[in-house]
């Protein structure tokens, strides 16, 4: 896959084949992330409103869980793509940075113009909603973030050295520390708050946030790993789902209401899912071709995944709001793998329209 086929790949554009075995994990990797993204949203749907010891919310936080890697997935992705090929800063303002803000300024006007016609908002609330985003259009401010350090990225992976120190880095003051002290937190609230202190005052802020995903996924794209230790990986990624599941399920229900502390997208539990199900599925597709008509499936739904992600929270809002339509209309055990398809499928359609309007198919 050549430099302008990345390009286009990061930038929901369809590289020129598919047949690439690089092209094909990452592509799948797309797919299945934006399923895992639409099942987290659909189960999030009613969370904090059902009671923590109820089958409702036990269904809930179980679909919650186990896909809670979507957008760790997405991040790894974007790192393993964009630390391999050469961008300019110039081309990454021009090209890559503008393009997430011009999606960006045509679906966050859509949902605040939406949200004015069907809940009557004023003006004001209307452009503070506007400037803000919905919910998930956090991930584009992000992702915009990661596109523009890459130049000060770039030198630290050409080195594997550096690269290992700098994830283990990661390991420890991203995802490691702050977790513990969140959870210490929990039980007690006057000691975690003097280590946050103490913590604080180290002041180290290199490797936090995503940017460890960042590097991760490029790392894991250029580096064969031992049947042995990808077993490692594959028991401790399962570890991190049971203790997601286990663990907000223990937790909320000892507090009487929903906790979300292990759903943090920075927890040890949810990096170790996202690298079993990263590593998974580049051991599964990576060297293997895909052509003809399944190649132009996987191609297609690649493309269109980046319109779906943007517009899958307006397709369920309006579900609700047409259908009645959410996950308490009955049991969670099935509504949300249903409404989740249902989301999903109307997505990917509305997408693939949208990508077939000459004025707007280079912003979905």
């Amino acid at each position: 896959m050549n430099k302008s086929d990345v390009a286009k790949v990061m930038a929901g554009g369809k590289p020129a084949e598919v047949s690439n075995s690089r092209t094909v994990y990452f592509d799948f990797l797309r797919i299945i992330a934006i399923f895992a993204v639409v099942v987290l949203h659909v189960s999030a749907k009613n969370f904090y409103g059902a009671k923590a010891d109820t089958l409702e919310w036990q269904a809930f936080n179980f679909y919650d869980s186990i896909v809670r890697w979507g957008v760790p997935v997405f991040v790894m992705i974007s790192g393993a793509l964009f630390l391999n090929g050469e961008h300019t800063i110039g081309k990454l303002y021009k090209k890559n940075v503008l393009r997430i803000i011009v999606a960006f300024v045509f679906w966050s006007m859509l949902y605040a113009l939406n949200n004015m016609i069907h809940h009557h908002s004023g003006w004001k609330a209307t452009l503070k909603q506007f400037l803000a985003g919905e919910g998930h259009m956090w991930f584009l401010f992000m992702i915009v973030g990661l596109y523009i350090i890459v130049p000060l990225v770039k030198p630290i992976v050409q080195s594997m050295e550096l690269t290992k120190y700098f994830l283990l880095l990661s390991l420890i003051f991203t995802f490691a520390i702050p977790q513990a002290i969140k959870l210490v937190s929990l039980k007690y609230p006057g000691a975690g708050s003097f280590v946050n202190v103490v913590w604080n005052k180290v002041s180290f802020h290199f490797t936090l946030g995503y940017v460890g995903y960042f590097v991760l996924g490029y790392y894991l794209s250029k580096t064969e790993l031992s049947r042995k230790v990808k077993r490692i990986i594959y028991f401790l990624s399962a570890c991190g789902c049971f203790a997601t599941i286990i663990g907000s399920s223990a937790i909320s229900v000892s507090q009487q209401k929903p906790n979300a502390i292990l759903y943090d997208d920075l927890g040890v539990n949810v990096m170790l899912e996202a690298l079993g199900v990263f590593v998974f599925v580049k051991d599964r597709f990576a060297g293997k071709d895909v052509s003809g008509k399944a190649a132009r499936i996987l191609g297609l739904l690649a493309k269109y995944s980046f319109g779906a992600y943007l517009v899958h929270i307006l397709v369920l809002n309006e579900l609700k709001r047409i259908f009645g339509l959410d996950t308490l209309s009955f049991s969670p055990v099935f509504s949300v793998p249903v409404i989740s398809v249902i989301v999903l499928v109307i997505s990917f359609i509305i997408s693939a329209v949208l990508n077939h309007i000459p004025l707007l198919k280079k912003t979905v």
